[in-house]
């Protein structure tokens, strides 16, 4: 068993299901809901500890009942939770998620920008024992002091870079590992084609660059020249928090030793089945489900 450390963000997502996704003003009916712990950092540490893994997660929420209520998913799902920070007098980060009958998503997100960023508290001891690190781009400063004390201790990393309000290529330079949205992808290579993008930041960076793309699967780079992982085909429900699960089953394929077309491969499997169950990341399948999924395929 592998300890993967994640640093970054948490929240609460409340999932409404619909038929249809709103377009314009008026009042809407939802045929199912659900609050499920959400955020970059803290679903992928989620799906590591779905899949078997020892997972402490870092990061701030506010002192109020919503950020107890995530500690209390998180350590639900055997999440180590003692390094989270509570700031006194702001409120925790909630998303309102929509999705259709598709499981196609709409995030309304809100997040204090008076949460204390300050990573100053996180040392080297939140990583005794670490075998990986994952963080997001919400934390940039907590990403920052993450990734460094991470490349001191010789652990290695992952960045999970999507889009964000602030230039990232600072902290992708830190990363052992960057797996892009697409979104985020372009924002940092100014390119719109993913082939040159991934390309540019293999030239430009030291970390390992990929990206995710929906259902057309996801791309990377091996003795430059592109490769492609299909996407697994299934009936979608919710895609929410599909690109974070890819992200924790990604680390947990890196902390096995796995290939890096394996890594992906993996990956994409755990994030398709965690489209075919409504809850955001509660919906993430346990080991065993991945397993079977892959002695059924084949592969």
């Amino acid at each position: 068993m592998a300890k993967i450390v994640c640093v970054g963000m948490a929240c609460l997502d409340y999932l409404f299901r619909v038929s249809a996704l709103p377009d314009g003003g008026g009042k809407f009916f939802a045929r199912d809901y659900r609050a499920a712990p959400g955020g970059p950092a803290a679903a992928a540490g989620i799906a590591a500890a779905a899949l078997g893994h020892e997972v402490a997660f870092i990061g701030r929420l506010g002192d109020d009942q919503i950020g107890r209520d995530v500690v209390r998913h998180l350590k639900k799902r055997s999440i180590d939770a003692s390094h989270v920070r509570f700031i006194v007098g702001q409120p925790s980060q909630v998303s309102s998620v929509t999705i259709d009958h598709t499981g196609e998503r709409q995030i309304i997100n809100y997040s204090s920008s008076t949460l204390d960023p300050d990573p100053d508290w996180i040392n080297e001891s939140h990583f005794d024992n670490a075998d990986f690190l994952l963080t997001d781009v919400r934390w940039p400063e907590g990403a920052e002091r993450a990734l460094l004390l991470a490349r001191t201790l010789g652990i290695p990393s992952l960045i999970d870079a999507d889009i964000a309000p602030i230039d990232i290529s600072s902290l992708i330079n830190l990363a052992t590992y960057t797996v892009f949205s697409e979104r985020g992808l372009e924002m940092v290579s100014k390119k719109s084609s993913l082939e040159a993008s991934l390309h540019q930041i293999s030239k430009n960076s030291s970390t390992w660059p990929a990206v995710t793309s929906g259902d057309k699967g996801s791309f990377w780079l091996e003795k430059g020249l592109l490769q492609k992982c299909p996407a697994e085909r299934i009936e979608a429900v919710d895609t929410c928090g599909a690109g974070d699960v890819f992200h924790g089953a990604f680390a947990v394929a890196m902390a096995e030793y796995r290939s890096l077309g394996e890594a992906m491969y993996f990956a994409g499997v755990v994030a398709a089945l965690k489209c075919r169950t409504f809850g955001g990341s509660l919906g993430t399948p346990d080991r065993a489900t991945v397993d079977r999924y892959i002695y059924k395929s084949g592969c």
